[in-house]
């Protein structure tokens, strides 16, 4: 009777420690679907080789293969969105707020907010903050938002990065994204200094 009760215990156990390895190898792959979309820059191939010094590859994010036609940043509610354009009515929305953690989401653009001025008391005005959504950069918006070729460093770039063929440039941020149909690419630079900010104008 001894020997069928460990039996049948033991039988369980083997069981339950199973269940046990399966779930802990499950769960972690779980977890990460929804990150499928990230890569992080030690994952990439990158031609950081050819990279000027002070340039740095931070992350990659494969695209679907559509032709680009305008990226553009936007600040809402604490995360930065960097929207990318396939034409007037196809759109890929990436989560940047963590740039080395890009990833891909769904979600449309909201509203920027206009400045809203308050008057003081002893006259004239001041802004009215916080606003929760306000623009970013735009390739389309201005010359200073996209790399120049008869600049020297951004000249260096863009050959680093001759095959991806559409750029948006955040200066105050130092960054670059680079993208093509197959993918979005997101740089450091810190080469730039505050006299080379001051210098582009619209």
């Amino acid at each position: 009777m001894k020997n069928r009760l460990f039996a049948a215990l033991g039988d369980r156990f083997a069981k339950l420690a199973a269940l046990s390895v399966c779930t802990s190898l499950t769960l972690p792959a779980l977890g990460q679907v929804s990150r499928m979309d990230m890569f992080p820059a030690a994952a990439v191939s990158s031609p950081s080789a050819s990279l000027p010094e002070g340039v740095k590859l931070l992350a990659r994010v494969p695209l679907q293969g559509m032709p680009i036609t305008r990226m553009y940043t936007r600040r809402e509610h604490r995360h930065t969105f960097l929207y990318i354009e396939h034409g007037p009515q196809a759109l890929t929305t990436v989560d940047v707020t963590k740039k080395q953690s890009p990833r891909i989401v769904e979600h449309e653009p909201a509203k920027v907010e206009g400045v809203r001025y308050e008057p003081l008391s002893e006259g004239g005005t001041i802004e009215n903050w916080p606003r929760h959504v306000t623009a970013g950069v735009d390739n389309l918006g201005s010359r200073r938002s996209v790399l120049q070729s008869s600049d020297p460093k951004d000249a260096k770039l863009l050959q680093a990065f001759v095959a991806e063929i559409t750029n948006l440039v955040d200066r105050d941020g130092r960054l670059v994204y680079f993208a093509s149909r197959s993918q979005l690419l997101i740089i450091q630079d810190d080469r730039w200094s505050p006299f080379d900010l001051t210098n582009y104008t619209n």
